[in-house]
């Protein structure tokens, strides 16, 4: 008999969370604990909305969950002409369908069994949730009654319309295939799948209303679930809604069931499965999208065949799916990783204006392999040779945008002076080819700190911070860093502003963006409130006029002195010299004062002595490159690109040895070093059969 109805309430009603342990472990782990405990107490609710019960009625299709006498959840389908599924009250749901042909859920629907129904509607990209325990079995169906219902977001859905064939309330007998590993004809369903359904299940012997079984969709470009052999499948998990209703169950139970559907000819297949979530690793760097990967161990496999009496259209797919990548693209990206000191051709694919003085340009490769990855704010080396030049030359230009696993973009600004930069704006088109290593750079976003951030730049400055922020704010709304970012940008006036439209479409979208533009000289049409925020510069009066309290993490780029004095000002705050990263243009470094504190790396350091000046610094990790140790002591060495790409840079090392994070692209010559990417070697250096710590001596 099912329970009275509730009064509505406008949202959880009970002190305690919707969610269970699991999910609260994994929301704690990607930093959203506190912001997905607000927010789950308006949109998890005990009871039916309006909205869901004008919704359900409308399907002619609707997603289950279950488990079985052995506790293995499966994911199942049932269909139906609309009003099929019928919400009799607030936390009641009639259901008059019978599972298809050899569906597991023939065998665990029973009274008193968990279930979760997952409503989609393809062509409109809506779907909601409701969570429950059957109460009886109809002649054509059950009831179920609601503990939990959740309006999901309607990410990576392929729009498709359904077509009956044949009457859904009479089950055909169809051929079904049972084993322990994917057959040839399972292999095909899922090499071309678009979406899978997975259920979890956390048991219900802690928890009556948030644990239970559970069912997710999961969406992709085709074949993004890869067969790593005939019992392991692996699927990137892209960005979500930041519950982790799956992801919390499988800290409890990693048990899953898979369901794929041929929609081309009404095939399903059904897997039961273990799952193990990876975090980290060079797969998951080089898919472009995923946040993690799901590793499949398979236990089971049903397969049936023309099971479902309907018939689908070709989808219409996501337009998320464009910023997601592919296992095949894995495969290229990994491989240029290990192309990481060659010269390789790009094509020019598009170049775009972002302001009179700052031009994009986006390169592919053209040689038909893949695009290493990067981290925002890391810089591209490029080679060419203009017309007249006698030697090719290389310069370096921060990406300007997220990775996305296909293209780089550099934005370059004119500079007047008949550079490299002017060349590009006056001689490079669409379709010509520029030579690019891979990406590099120690100037990059700490994805991993979680505190709140301020961009801080000025001209062609902001280049790495969009792509910082166009890393973190994504999908038209969505966020991976749940605290506040401040962007703040001075430049002349707004025909030289970049990215101004880009900016503030992200401001509009995303709440957590504050924009504050600076303009020094704005011209006679700029308009104060809607060009820019206020007049004058960046210094350290702005800064504390509209920076609350907070523990932030700085990043700053632009012109050395514009550095120097932000890097002050910001230390007078009582900010600390590690949470300020810095990237300069201009012939010098900023000067860092590093405080000497416990948490301040107090390894022994490595002597450095430069011979012709006769000055001596101590070297440690903090200190960068010897590049910047030198102009940290006074010196201004040679140098042009500061990626070891184009020799500018080299010094004799007259004692010593000089290590390198990655093998420089330029050729060294024998006793001498790339101080531009170059460090001290921090451990005992044998000379004349005897260890020595004399440290490097440099010809400086």
């Amino acid at each position: 008999m099912s329970k009275p109805a509730l009064p509505p309430s406008p949202g959880w009603d009970l002190e305690r969370s919707p969610f269970h342990r699991g999910e609260l472990e994994i929301q704690e782990r990607v930093g959203v604990r506190e912001k997905i405990g607000k927010q789950g107490r308006q949109a998890v609710r005990r009871y039916l909305t309006p909205q869901h019960r004008e919704f359900f009625p409308m399907l002619p299709y609707v997603f289950v969950g279950s488990v079985d006498v052995h506790g293995r959840p499966w994911a199942s389908v049932l269909v139906g002409e609309p009003g099929f599924i019928n919400p009799t009250n607030e936390v009641s749901v009639s259901v008059r369908a019978r599972p298809l042909y050899g569906d597991p859920l023939n065998e665990s629907l029973a009274p008193g069994s968990d279930v979760a129904l997952l409503g989609v509607q393809f062509h409109t990209r809506r779907r909601n949730r409701i969570i429950g325990t059957v109460t009886a079995m109809t002649p054509d169906g059950f009831t179920v009654d609601v503990r939990q219902t959740l309006g999901i977001c309607p990410q990576y859905i392929q729009g498709r319309e359904i077509t009956f064939d044949r009457d859904p309330l009479v089950p055909e007998a169809r051929p079904v295939h049972r084993g322990t590993a994917l057959d040839g004809a399972a292999r095909k369903i899922i090499e071309k799948a678009d979406t899978y359904f997975v259920a979890s299940v956390a048991p219900r012997s802690e928890d009556e209303i948030a644990m239970g079984v559970k069912i997710s969709h999961r969406g992709g470009r085709p074949g993004f679930v890869n067969i790593d052999d005939d019992r392991t499948l692996n699927a990137p998990d892209f960005l979500g809604n930041f519950i982790f209703n799956t992801l919390g169950n499988w800290l409890i139970d990693n048990h899953a069931g898979l369901m794929f559907i041929d929609f081309d000819n009404g095939s399903v297949l059904y897997i039961a499965a273990h799952a193990e979530v990876i975090w980290e690793g060079p797969e998951l760097r080089a898919f472009t999208g995923a946040q993690r990967l799901f590793r499949y161990h398979i236990d089971e496999v049903i397969r049936v065949e023309a099971s479902l009496p309907c018939h689908f259209t070709a989808p219409d797919y996501s337009p998320l799916l464009a910023r997601t990548g592919h296992w095949d693209e894995v495969t290229q990206t990994l491989e240029a990783e290990r192309l990481r000191t060659v010269w390789r051709p790009f094509t020019v694919t598009d170049i775009v204006d972002e302001s009179t003085v700052i031009r994009s340009f986006v390169l592919a490769p053209a040689d038909g392999r893949g695009l290493a990855t990067y981290r925002p704010g890391q810089y591209l080396p490029i080679r060419l040779q203009p017309e007249g030049w006698a030697e090719p030359t290389t310069r370096t230009y921060t990406l300007s945008d997220a990775s996305n696993g296909r293209t780089y973009r550099i934005s370059v600004k004119r500079e007047g002076k008949g550079g490299v930069s002017d060349w590009l704006h006056d001689h490079v088109g669409i379709g010509d080819t520029i030579e690019t290593l891979t990406p590099r750079g120690t100037f990059v976003f700490d994805e991993a700190a979680g505190r709140p951030v301020v961009l801080i730049s000025a001209g062609v400055g902001i280049t790495p911070m969009v792509a910082m922020l166009n890393s973190q704010l994504v999908n038209d709304g969505r966020t991976l860093l749940h605290k506040p970012i401040r962007f703040i940008h001075a430049c002349i006036d707004s025909q030289r502003r970049a990215f101004a439209a880009h900016l503030a479409r992200k401001a509009e979208l995303h709440a957590n963006l504050t924009l504050h533009i600076v303009f020094s000289r704005p011209s006679a049409d700029d308009v104060l409130g809607k060009t820019h925020h206020s007049v004058g510069h960046i210094d350290r009066a702005l800064l504390q006029r509209l920076l609350p309290l907070d523990d932030y993490d700085f990043y700053l780029c632009g012109p050395a002195t514009f550095m120097q004095s932000l890097y002050d000002a910001i230390l007078s705050f009582g900010v600390r010299d590690k949470r300020i990263h810095l990237e300069s243009f201009g012939p010098a470094s900023v000067s860092r004062r590093v405080e000497h504190t416990a948490e301040v790396d107090t390894s022994e350091g490595v002597v450095v002595e430069f011979a012709k000046s006769g000055k001596t610094a101590i070297w440690r990790p903090k200190c960068g490159s010897l590049l910047e140790l030198a102009e940290a002591s006074g010196l201004q060495p040679l140098y042009a690109c500061r990626s070891g790409s184009c020799g500018t840079c080299a010094t004799r090392v007259a004692k010593g040895t000089v290590d390198y994070g990655e093998p420089p692209a330029h050729d060294v010559a024998p006793g001498e070093a790339l101080i531009c990417i170059g460090h001290p070697h921090p451990g005992l250096h044998l000379e004349d059969g005897t260890l020595n710590r004399e440290g490097v001596t440099l010809d400086l």
